[in-house]
């Protein structure tokens, strides 16, 4: 491959950055990389130079949009995003993982019927103390080590869709996993610099409430059977009356609700709704996926479209109108001070 070759070569990897940031930056680079392979006698990039590029460009790309989004918005989002996936994980850790029996052996079943993790049902074991511990971190001031945590739930939840597809370890469901994924990504990208403890334990109280409504609505469902039927270890992921689904069945009126009463609390405080629109959306991902995959003519299917369409025109709404305000209050991104000026605040709700 010749030096015009590999230039060309180095510029497709370039493309992995934003358009500006090629214009700024481009040539300078693609010089530096091509002096470096003169002096290595590389006449192609290195498998350590793509990853290089595309790595340090897709997170470049990820920088440009998220200062788009007022850095207000992104810091509460991460705290709802963060509460809500500690909440969920631990709640799924303890009712779906650590309750559950295996199946009784008169039944013809093995010893540990049920049970393709150890003790426990499924690799979701694994991946649910990350982000509770996460939360954990952030509340003691740790910020990079919540980071760390919630980029390792990342990374937990590709593992065992891996593992689940080359072993017989069962996983939790694929649209559960993609929630945590999100939430994971969402908590880790606006981590705020000075988080509010107050504000990540009112989200976290309001998220235990509502996994508490949703357990005791499942168990109201279930009366009949009561614990026994939660020592079934495929009640909670995917029994009809199992926790998972009684999540999915309340969390439209939860959204609406939730949307409604950030709106009120963003008149002082701008950003509240749009985060609460943000991470419900994610965590819509649960039944809306369901209702497909399952149940696609079903009744179950029709509630839940219905639904989230009543509360889609008025939470876009609230959303929308709540972003508006956040920008025009504390700006997109996060500028630089001027010189002579107060440095910017740590606390989105100064200033």
């Amino acid at each position: 491959m010749t030096a015009s070759r590999l230039e060309i070569a180095y510029r497709r990897l370039l493309r992995c950055y934003p358009p500006r940031w090629r214009h700024d930056h481009g040539d300078e680079l693609i010089a530096t990389l091509l002096d470096l392979a003169d002096a290595t006698g590389h006449t192609r990039p290195s498998p350590a130079d793509i990853a290089d590029l595309v790595g340090h460009g897709l997170a470049t790309r990820l920088g440009a949009s998220l200062g788009l989004v007022p850095v207000v918005v992104r810091q509460r989002t991460a705290i709802l995003a963060l509460s809500s996936l500690a909440v969920l994980s631990a709640g799924l850790f303890v009712v779906a993982e650590v309750i559950p029996k295996p199946l009784p052996a008169y039944a013809g079943n093995p010893p540990s019927a049920g049970l393709t993790f150890g003790p426990f049902v499924t690799l979701g074991a694994a991946i649910y103390p990350l982000p509770v511990a996460a939360l954990v971190a952030a509340s003691a001031g740790a910020r990079r080590t919540a980071r760390v945590l919630l980029g390792l739930t990342c990374i937990a939840v590709c593992a065992a869709v891996l593992v689940a597809a080359w072993t017989d370890i069962a996983r939790p469901p694929l649209y559960l996993l993609a929630v945590l994924f999100l939430q994971a990504g969402m908590a880790s990208a606006g981590m705020p610099t000075a988080l509010r403890r107050r504000d990540l334990f009112t989200a976290a109280a309001l998220f235990c409430l509502f996994l508490a409504a949703a357990g005791t609505y499942s168990l109201s469902l279930v009366h009949s059977n009561g614990y026994v039927y939660y020592n079934n270890p495929f009640a909670a992921y995917r029994g009809p009356d199992g926790l998972v689904d009684s999540i999915q069945r309340i969390l439209p009126a939860t959204v609406l609700v939730g949307v409604a009463a950030a709106t009120v609390i963003s008149l002082r405080r701008p950003g509240w709704a749009v985060a609460v629109f943000v991470v419900g959306a994610a965590w819509s991902l649960m039944p809306i996926a369901e209702s497909i995959r399952y149940y696609p003519w079903g009744a179950a299917n029709n509630v839940v479209s219905g639904g989230f369409l009543l509360a889609a025109v008025p939470v876009v709404l609230a959303a929308v109108m709540d972003l508006s305000r956040a920008a025009s209050q504390h700006g997109l991104g996060s500028a630089p001070a001027r010189q002579g000026s107060a440095p910017p605040s740590n606390d989105p709700d100064q200033g």
